[in-house]
């Protein structure tokens, strides 16, 4: 026994491994980061750089990291994380404009730099216990916040699009569970069952039916009025084209609200009609739920809290970097709907309803530690910064409006609900698709910013979404008349 025992030698470390391990070369590289990202967060709130947006296109994005791959351009750890500095959205500069997407507290990026060296996965207890105990605390405490009941719990994911899926998987099982049936082991029969949904709605909605297998038929949209908010008598008239068709409606989703202009559904109106036709409602907050924390904007969330079930994404208003999404349920054993995983090798009783293993409430097994990034905020600024943040950039739209709405030249496609405003040049009316398309290439490449274009009925509109708190009066000004050089040189 001895002898064989003798031959089994473990060899030695590599020395590659050594290296790449080392704590004295890990706390000499965290310093050269630490300065080179506070200098970019410090040039890019300066205005440093020429525009927010980098305004490459994708051909000479794809040669330049071609030719690096070659060797030809930035090759060290050092200069490739320069590069990708310089080359990507300056988010912090207060002259972006462009997409939903937070200007992160820069603080609390160095919470994922942590998260990330722990690296703890949540699929159950033992892999993250400090998150799986704060993400069941949290989430029923913010969710408190948002007007749901003492009783309601939820859990954390990555993105709206998974949270969406995951809350209309719950609605699934909850009808078919009603009806004596269960939609996880019976599955759902096409051509049966419908949603009712803004026609204004996030395509992610769309896109989760259809993951579902419900099929297209199923995705009923509900027009809206001159506000792009859902029309109520519209909802009563589709829900009653359905009944009469043997349709089983599974949900109604109301916008909190829409990424393309911004429009707050009738929630409270909403909620009426979903309670009086027992229908589970689900609130797509993935964007506007945050304005819960502002006591000037709060009623535009009115109903919500009636909701069985709301999406909100932390990386958005609430300025946290992304992905970092909650799915709140009304009741805390609702968000054990939507699955029952037999896996026996990760928990004893996939059945049991217990609260540690989240990989019993959410599709996705291992994740990152969400929860610690919501709690070094909440023991830092506090949840108030972000209904700090919603004023602020509320404030910032409602200037942006009334400034092209008293420009020469000028108009909105509606009065602004939210931090997203869409406006046009009155030119436009005169040029085509095309035409439009070249003069945004030309912004992009020229101007100082990033804005981007949306349709609505079929007409094209540039759109801003102003997520910075930092942008100013002049960063506006200028961005219309770098606009109106472009059309005047036409």
């Amino acid at each position: 026994m001895y002898a064989m025992d003798a031959l089994n030698v473990l060899p030695p470390l590599p020395p590659a491994l050594s290296t790449a391990y080392d704590t004295k070369r890990f706390r000499s590289f965290g310093h050269k980061m630490v300065d080179m990202l506070a200098d970019h967060l410090e040039h890019s709130q300066k205005r440093g750089a020429q525009s927010s947006f980098p305004g490459h296109t994708p051909s000479e994005e794809m040669d330049f990291w071609k030719a690096a791959l070659q060797g030809e351009g930035p090759s060290d750890q050092g200069s490739v994380l320069a590069a990708m500095l310089q080359r990507s959205n300056q988010l912090h500069d207060p002259r972006y404009m462009g997409h939903q997407v937070a200007v992160p507290l820069p603080q609390e990026a160095w919470v994922g730099a942590m998260t990330d060296l722990m690296n703890n996965g949540q699929a159950i207890f033992e892999m993250g216990p400090s998150n799986a105990a704060l993400e069941e605390l949290l989430m029923q405490e913010i969710g408190q916040m948002l007007g749901l009941p003492e009783s309601c719990g939820g859990i954390l994911c990555h993105g709206g699009t998974l949270g969406n899926l995951v809350a209309l998987l719950a609605a699934q099982r909850h009808a078919s569970l009603g009806q004596g049936g269960d939609s996880w082991a019976e599955g759902i029969q096409p051509g049966t069952v419908a949603i009712l949904v803004s026609e204004q709605a996030h395509y992610c909605i769309d896109r989760a039916v259809r993951i579902l297998g419900w099929g297209e038929e199923a995705i009923v949209l509900v027009g809206t009025d001159d506000h792009h908010r859902m029309d109520l008598d519209d909802l009563s008239q589709k829900a009653k084209a359905l009944t009469s068709q043997g349709k089983n409606i599974l949900a109604l989703v109301g916008s909190a609200c829409t990424t393309s202009t911004g429009a707050f559904d009738p929630l409270q109106g909403m909620a009426d009609w979903a309670e009086a036709h027992d229908v589970w409602f689900h609130v797509d907050g993935a964007h506007g739920a945050p304005v819960a924390f502002s006591e000037t904007h709060r009623h535009l969330v009115q109903g919500m809290g009636r909701a069985q079930s709301v999406v909100m994404d932390f990386h958005k208003l609430c300025g946290l970097p992304a992905l970092c999404t909650g799915v709140f349920y009304r009741d805390r054993g609702q968000s054990f709907l939507p699955f029952l995983q037999e896996a026996e090798y990760l928990w004893s009783d996939a059945a049991q309803k217990d609260w540690w293993d989240t990989g019993k409430r959410t599709l996705e097994c291992t994740k990152r530690m969400l929860s610690t990034r919501l709690m070094s905020l909440r023991s830092g600024p506090g949840y108030d910064i972000w209904g700090t943040l919603v004023d602020r950039l509320w404030e910032v739209a409602s200037f942006f409006a009334s400034e092209v709405r008293h420009r020469k030249g000028w108009e909105l496609a509606m009065t602004p609900q939210a931090n997203i405003v869409c406006f046009r040049p009155k030119a436009f009316q005169k040029l085509t698709a095309a035409e439009i398309q070249a003069h945004r290439a030309t912004y992009l490449r020229n101007g100082s910013g990033y804005v981007v274009s949306t349709s609505i009925h079929g007409e094209r509109w540039l759109r801003c979404t102003f997520m910075n708190p930092l942008t100013e009066a002049q960063d506006c000004r200028e961005m219309l008349e770098e606009w109106e050089d472009i059309l005047a040189a036409h």
